[in-house]
């Protein structure tokens, strides 16, 4: 690799593992959100955010935190104008990224699928969740201000990261409709499992309807590839205990993903999602909401393995078919 590319994967790999640092010390109750945010904007940023830039997301972040829940209580009894404005949000979310937003689509789209979905169990925890985001988020924008100041990134990149990409409204919207009715679906039954709709998301987002159906393949690849390595970090660092250890596991891991993800190519998607659905797991098996038995993390497992499934299977079914070559005869 060159000097650029392991920059970037020293970036991510340290990256995780001070987000896990920061996550643990601030006491925060999703324990695998700042790292999970960390790796997602590392991954997407060339160039680290502006103080102004980060400190104004964090505002806007807790700004729309406040009316998610103020419409979750005022449409409460309206499930119908309910739906629809949290369908405008998700949509606002993939709009963003397709334009190359992705500081800001990250924090929208979570905060669009967490927020009205424990919202629908009870205001107070969908309140809980809605500030442990905007923690998160500060964590995350502050670990990759570290990491950029570790591994400072090229001139070229930053200038190369200042360009924006026009953006799909007709992708955000199918991104939308693909992921409204899983969101919809746990709403009426009252299910909280919001990880999968994270999963859900993350998979659209690094998606290519352009691309053959190989590429949607290598995704749900990349998925079980990280559930996989999930479950033997897990393994281990509950029968070695501390956090030395678990920070060393989780250094080891993040670097081998990191290098692959920064090596670019069409394999990049692939590990980045791994990273992602190991943080996830890892993250969630070792906190103490809701359980730490090994149960819940095959549970958990399984559960991610489906919303991979789901989410590459939608990908395949709307993804622009190959021309078709036509037989030459003399």
């Amino acid at each position: 690799m060159s000097s650029d590319a392991d920059r970037l994967a020293l970036r991510l790999g340290f990256g995780v593992a001070l987000g896990f640092v920061l996550g643990g010390l601030s006491g925060t109750p999703l324990f695998f959100l700042p790292p999970l945010l960390t790796a997602q904007l590392l991954a997407a940023l060339r160039q680290p955010p502006t103080l102004r830039q980060g400190l104004g997301l964090v505002i806007l972040i807790a700004l729309i935190g406040g009316a998610t829940l103020l419409v979750a209580g005022a449409f409460a009894g309206q499930p119908l104008v309910y739906a629809m404005l949290v369908a405008l949000m998700i949509f606002a979310g993939f709009l963003l990224d397709t334009a190359g937003k992705a500081m800001p689509a990250t924090f929208l789209l979570i905060l669009g699928c967490m927020v009205p979905l424990v919202a629908t169990q009870s205001v107070g925890a969908a309140a809980d969740v809605a500030a442990a985001l905007v923690e998160s988020a500060a964590i995350a924008i502050v670990a990759v201000w570290v990491m950029f100041a570790a591994f400072p990134a090229p001139a070229a990149a930053a200038s190369a990261a200042s360009r924006a990409d026009p953006a799909s409204p007709g992708k955000a919207l199918l991104n939308t409709l693909l992921l409204l009715p899983v969101l919809l679906t746990f709403m009426v039954s009252g299910s909280t499992t919001f990880v999968v709709l994270i999963v859900i998301v993350s998979v659209l987002r690094l998606g290519d309807r352009a691309t053959a159906h190989r590429a949607a393949l290598g995704l749900l690849l990349g998925n079980i590839l990280g559930g996989i390595v999930a479950t033997v970090a897990y393994n281990i660092v509950i029968v070695q205990p501390g956090v030395i250890f678990f920070v060393l596991v989780v250094l080891l891991v993040a670097l081998t993903f990191g290098g692959r993800i920064a090596a670019g190519g069409p394999q990049a998607p692939i590990f980045l999602l791994a990273l992602v659905t190991f943080v996830i797991l890892l993250g969630i098996g070792v906190s103490p909401l809701p359980t730490d038995s090994g149960a819940a993390f095959t549970t958990r497992l399984w559960n991610v393995m489906l919303a991979g499934a789901y989410a590459v299977g939608a990908i395949s079914l709307t993804a622009a078919p190959r021309p078709q070559l036509r037989e030459c005869r003399p």
